[in-house]
């Protein structure tokens, strides 16, 4: 049910311009393939599918597409009209539980209670702190008893932020906050935390290879 999300108006100041560039140049931008921890946490916590799940910033769909092959029934939302269209287009072609919709996401609010599983894969990197941290809110409350978060950010040390450890991703400059070490175990505290990581590590997935340094969190809200 798209309407489960509300507060959709405008758009943001990232460049979505250039977003939509990139998108339509490539019907594949970051691979098909979804997030390799995505993947391992799931399986790590015998993750079950059913239910619903909103995959932000969600891009052309490669970590939705997961998810509803797991027997989620997928909702991504993103600020590229080219890569919700685009996602869309896989849905109808793969006949996967995937619909999609354009949003703003610092003005985007989350039903309570409404989501099984929601994944913000550089999503809330890509808001200033303030708009971040009233979207991880919004987040807590929109899971159900029992959901899931999936969270990764870029940290400070990323070549992104510092300048240094080699080629930067040609998407850098659409990063508005950088994480400091433990900022976003913090940011969820109120969740009961499954795996957290912190690593630096080579991306292959998009252009050039370039290193990322990246915080990843995988909790879950505790039943009441």
């Amino acid at each position: 049910m798209l309407g489960n999300i509300v507060g959709m108006s405008g758009v943001s100041e990232m460049g979505i311009a250039n977003f939509d560039a990139f998108y339509r140049s490539n019907g594949s931008f970051y691979g098909d393939r979804p997030a390799l921890s995505l993947m391992y946490f799931l399986d790590k916590f015998d993750v079950r599918g059913g239910g619903q799940g909103l995959d932000l910033a969600c891009g052309q769909g490669r970590n939705a597409f997961y998810l509803a092959s797991r027997g989620f029934s997928m909702y991504g939302v993103d600020e590229s009209s080219e890569a919700v269209s685009r996602m869309g287009e896989l849905a109808d072609q793969r006949r996967l539980s995937v619909c999609g919709k354009v949003v703003n996401l610092a003005d985007l609010e989350i039903e309570p209670q409404s989501y099984r599983i929601i994944v913000a894969y550089t999503a809330l990197d890509h808001l200033d702190a303030a708009a971040g941290e009233r979207l991880a809110q919004s987040m807590m409350a929109g899971l159900e008893p029992g959901g899931y978060l999936f969270a990764a950010v870029f940290m400070v040390d990323d070549p992104g932020c510092s300048g240094r450890g080699g080629d930067v991703s040609e998407t850098a400059a659409y990063v508005r906050h950088y994480y400091r070490p433990g900022e976003l175990r913090e940011q969820f505290s109120a969740l009961a935390p499954l795996a957290y990581q912190e690593e630096y590590a080579l991306d292959i997935s998009h252009g050039r290879p370039h290193h990322h340094s990246m915080a990843r969190l995988f909790a879950c809200k505790q039943a009441a």
